[in-house]
């Protein structure tokens, strides 16, 4: 029963979150049937297309051809594509999504370990360096990251390709996911390929949510060491070591799971910045160019596959959270 009315719930934000794109977009200014017809465009050429695009219509009309073009799996048409926007989605979601885990991966795996030391050493110089680091990540803006990156790895050193995916042949499609189907295919050099691509941005992306994650370990830890339960283990000769990654790390962690449930959405958005500036094919960037051609459809589009994105997260991190403390299936 809980499950079907947490299923109700997504769905009513999804429509809500449609309902409000598809008005929102209509009344941003500017005419995007006559940008996708170009200047040369006559003035029947674009009221003929607007009539084709269905866009001649009141906008309830609209919504409501809308709804029913969803149900059947359809997005509508692009205008800077002649394509549905949903196949171009389709095609963008791996790179995108393929970016942000291991961004996220990559400030777990960095940020939990530095926040229990920053927190099982306070005052000492891991843990100023980590209170630093927090302070600083979250100050540096991701296009400007993404820029001295560039010119650092990229353009000085040399060490790293500044834009795409690939260089060479993409490797069989499996998953979309370019290091995942590598490997799944045996294709070694498409993996190391698609590795050395993914560094730079996935490091630009994961600046601020590590600095974020950091901060919450420590503070998180630093509450549970505190408390009767962590002195009692320690006098009894528990060993320190399975008292903070067993015990205390267990109860830390379960407020920094919400907040990594929130991250993930957010470093979508973020993504639109770093896609731009990496020319990463993603959904992101697509979203970014949608937004700049008033291409209504593609914006909604986009914001649609985020939401659902969203509700899905929270919905596993609320799950997640219950197993982590059972005493939240006990108060339900």
């Amino acid at each position: 029963m809980r499950f079907l009315r947490r299923v109700l719930n997504m769905l009513v934000v999804l429509l809500f979150v449609s309902l409000m794109m598809f008005v929102l977009v209509r009344v941003l200014p500017g005419d995007p049937v006559g940008a996708a017809l170009g200047d040369g465009a006559t003035a029947e050429q674009i009221e003929k297309f607007r009539v084709q695009m269905g866009m001649d219509r009141p906008i309830h009309v609209q919504y409501v051809a809308y709804l029913r073009g969803l149900l059947d799996g359809h997005f509508g048409v692009s205008l800077m594509e002649p394509r549905d926007v949903g196949t171009i989605v389709w095609e963008r979601l791996p790179a995108t999504l393929e970016l942000v885990i291991c961004s996220l991966a990559l400030a777990i795996l960095i940020g939990v370990p530095l926040g229990i030391l920053a927190a099982t050493h306070r005052n000492g110089p891991v843990d100023q360096a980590s209170r630093l680091w927090s302070l600083t990540g979250v100050s540096f803006p991701n296009f400007w990251a993404a820029l001295m990156l560039q010119l650092l790895l990229g353009a000085s050193l040399a060490l790293l390709p500044i834009t795409g995916r690939l260089t060479g042949p993409p490797p069989t499609h499996i998953t979309g996911l370019y290091l995942v189907d590598s490997l799944l295919t045996g294709n070694g050099q498409a993996f190391w390929d698609a590795f050395v691509h993914l560094v730079a941005p996935t490091i630009v992306l994961a600046v601020g949510p590590l600095a974020q994650i950091t901060s919450m370990i420590r503070s998180s830890m630093l509450d549970e060491l505190g408390k009767p339960y962590v002195g009692y283990s320690s006098a009894v000769g528990m060993p320190r070591f399975l008292i903070d990654y067993k015990y205390a790390l267990r109860n830390a962690f379960s407020s920094t799971l919400t907040l990594i449930g929130f991250l993930f959405p957010l470093m979508i958005g973020g993504a639109f910045v770093v896609e731009k500036v990496f020319a990463w094919p993603g959904i992101a960037r697509f979203g970014a160019d949608a937004i700049l051609a008033n291409d209504y459809n593609a914006i909604v589009g986009v914001t649609l596959v985020i939401c659902l994105f969203v509700v899905i997260v929270n919905f596993v991190t609320e799950e997640l959270y219950v197993a982590l403390d059972p005493r939240i299936r006990l108060e339900r």
